[in-house]
């Protein structure tokens, strides 16, 4: 049998290859076509929406940080046409029962509790013993006490003239290792931080990324939202889709072009300042077109997070309608209530 020797430079080169083929052939059976990344911007309603109000009564008891964090909280609220006030809790049934709590406002209720305490923390250090023999070093573990502070602040809001609760929420904060006074500090600083987020509402910056399609048309609309006209961009989509070359393109092609299309539709600032339900329909509609044409997750992501996207904006406008009402009302007449505001769910912890 005859041997023939393979220079290694060889080797590697042909391996090189077969992974470049196999790699390409990954790529373009997964339809990954490249395309920009684009920033665009989500609305969020807010958690507690007390801005709702004309008139916000922020019920505290005695303790002075309690009234500390009550009044960050009603210095945050407080406005040209909004009324934010301290009252105690003790005086809020006998004010409610006189009638002195006035229409189209909300009772917050404010309970903060503090628990100190210490948590045992191991630590390793090394150490060199010497002997007769020579040294050695080890490593020496020791166990010490660290002083630990919980603050939770309880949050329930009524209906200023029933008394009807409308919304239960609670926030929490910690820290450890520190004096006692400026472990407290912290917590209150981070619980104050927290409770500006939750009453208001928000919008928040994501990157978007868009494909790339062999139709003539589509790269234009794409560099016009990359210049940041969604509009321009959604526009010349739409026209891509009535042409014949869209029509003659494969269902991968046209699907990348009906995601491009659901994503430009969803953030098209026109449409959005009109019908709602129509303005995500048809963003929705373009994604379930291209999920069927070809199922990849990328797309059927794209069209839950539609989806999750107009329940947020539905919540906004009806806070928007919810505060409009309210503040028309004046003292004659009692408010709905705010059960379009989404259930308020505690922030992940820092």
């Amino acid at each position: 049998m005859t041997r023939v020797a393979i220079p290694v430079c060889l080797l590697r080169a042909c391996l090189l290859r077969v992974c470049l083929l196999a790699c390409a052939a990954v790529f373009a059976g997964s339809g990954c076509a490249g395309g920009p990344t684009v920033r665009a911007r989500v609305q969020h309603p807010a958690a507690i929406p007390l801005r709702t109000f004309p008139v916000v009564w922020l019920a505290v008891g005695a303790d002075a940080r309690e009234q500390q964090l009550a009044e960050a909280l009603a210095a945050h609220l407080r406005g040209p046409e909004r009324q934010v006030d301290l009252v105690q809790r003790n005086d809020l049934e006998q004010r409610r029962l006189a009638g002195a709590i006035p229409a189209a406002s909300v009772v917050v209720l404010l309970e903060l509790q503090l628990r100190q305490g210490t948590i045992t923390r191991p630590t390793t250090r090394p150490e060199t013993i010497c002997g007769s023999a020579g040294c050695f070093t080890r490593h020496r573990t020791d166990y010490f006490d660290v002083p630990t502070l919980r603050v939770r602040v309880r949050l329930t809001v009524f209906e200023g003239p029933t008394a009807r609760i409308l919304q239960r929420h609670t926030e929490s904060a910690q820290d450890e290792g520190r004096r006692p006074a400026q472990m407290v500090e912290r917590a209150l600083q981070d619980l104050r931080e927290r409770l500006f987020l939750l009453v208001d509402q928000r919008v928040q910056e994501l990157e978007v990324g868009l494909l790339d399609a062999d139709v003539p048309g589509v790269s234009d609309a794409l560099l016009a939202i990359e210049r940041g006209d969604w509009r321009e961009g959604r526009v010349r989509l739409e026209r891509v889709l009535e042409t014949g070359d869209f029509a003659a393109a494969d269902a991968e092609t046209q699907a990348r072009v009906l995601y491009d299309l659901g994503v430009a539709r969803r953030f098209d600032p026109v449409s959005r300042e009109g019908d709602l339900a129509r303005h995500f329909e048809a963003a929705e509609e373009a994604l379930r077109r291209a999920v069927r044409l070809d199922p990849r997750p990328r797309y059927d992501r794209a069209l839950r997070e539609a989806g999750a996207d107009r329940a947020r904006m539905q919540a906004v406008a009806a806070q928007r309608d919810a505060a409009q009402h309210n503040y028309q009302l004046g003292p004659s007449a009692v408010p709905p209530g705010y059960s379009a505001a989404p259930p308020a769910a505690p922030p992940a912890a820092p």
